[in-house]
């Protein structure tokens, strides 16, 4: 007997493939849906004509940022995609807010075509293009609500297309870097180590956090036995800085400053050990380059502790009685994950308020 085809959006190992853009558009089905980072588009003009060439059902063109990541930019992919059979393959070209809106496209339509992911940002080729979650923002209260809406919904392939990170600038190279040190701290003492020592290549930093991503990934796919929450370190209190800058606030730099508030909360708990928060917050300032401590202070400044309360209860990392629930590092290379109370992070308050560390 024949195995049958895997479930629409089912869990797949990553399939990587390197190279350029117009090379790889040769693999693309005659017929697919196609949507486009606008600016990505104006910025490699030959992007268009190479998907054009494999005779797509449509291209739609959409203007990347976390302003897109709205119900609107979603019916207007669901739209391009009425004609696609259920097996077409949708293919996203841009950076991680459009590569969620068309995940979650992907898993509508019909319900459930095949997806490609072409990351145009480092952040998207080491962090959102790999995994299967896609999210929608949502408005709420006269605030904007950061993921409440989603999907899992795995690519069948990924192609890195190293030309796309020519274009980028160094803010964006930098919060790439950061999810890639993320995941390094996180997972692997002894790269963490190699890193501190020399900071690796491009390639080689999009290569191993990828790989360290995908071993998490693929023992829990769907975030049903917990170990997946270990890639929210440093989101919990990186989405509120995110929100209340009103997404001016990159999504990178938010996770590099949420990653400085966790290790206060994990050294405040006696969980994280002095020397392993001094040594990573050292090493996220001297390699990827984290934000300063006052840009926590210009945000929370002008917000009140009910705004930050509020933002983090809507948080689906919510404990069960209503905790924060954070990952919270216990060496390099190794973490667990707590419920961390209201009163337990507003102790920090103050000094985040300041700018110092507590």
């Amino acid at each position: 007997m024949s195995t049958p085809p895997l479930p629409p959006g089912s869990y797949r190992p990553a399939t990587d493939r390197w190279g350029s853009f117009s090379k790889l558009a040769a693999r693309l089905p005659e017929g697919s849906l196609a949507v486009v980072d606008r600016t990505v588009a104006r910025l490699h003009p030959g992007l268009v004509p190479a998907l054009e060439a494999r005779r797509p059902r449509a291209i739609v063109q959409i203007t990347g940022g976390e302003r897109a990541k709205n119900f609107a930019s979603l019916e207007k992919v669901l739209t391009g995609g009425l004609a696609l059979p259920r097996s077409g393959t949708l293919v996203v070209i841009g950076g991680g807010t459009l590569g969620d809106v068309a995940t979650v496209a992907a898993h509508l339509l019909k319900r459930g075509v095949r997806l490609v992911q072409v990351p145009t940002t480092l952040l998207a080729a080491v962090d959102s293009s790999l995994g299967g979650k896609g999210a929608v923002d949502l408005l709420a209260r006269g605030r904007v609500v950061k993921n409440p809406v989603g999907v899992f919904h795995y690519a069948d392939e990924a192609w890195i297309c190293p030309e796309f990170f020519a274009s980028l600038s160094d803010a964006q190279h930098r919060e790439g870097a950061i999810e890639a040190w993320k995941m390094v701290a996180c997972l692997d003492a002894r790269l963490f180590r190699k890193y501190t020592r020399q900071p690796p290549p491009l390639d080689r930093l999009v290569k191993d956090a990828r790989r360290l991503k995908e071993s998490i990934c693929a023992q829990d796919p769907y975030e049903q036995s917990g170990l997946r929450r270990v890639l929210n370190f440093g989101h919990s209190f990186g989405h509120v800085l995110e929100s209340l800058s009103r997404f001016k606030l990159s999504h990178g730099d938010a996770v590099g400053l949420g990653m400085r508030c966790a290790l206060d909360v994990g050294r405040r708990l006696g969980v994280t050990p002095e020397p392993v928060a001094l040594q990573v917050e050292q090493a996220l300032e001297q390699g990827p380059g984290v934000l300063g401590r006052d840009r926590i202070a210009a945000l929370v400044q002008r917000a009140s502790l009910k705004d930050v309360v509020t933002l983090l209860a809507a948080d689906k990392k919510a404990g069960k009685s209503g905790e924060l629930r954070m990952v919270l590092l216990t060496g390099i290379g190794a973490f667990d994950i707590r419920d961390v109370s209201e009163a337990e992070w507003r102790q920090l308050w103050p000094a985040w308020k300041k700018g110092i560390r507590p």
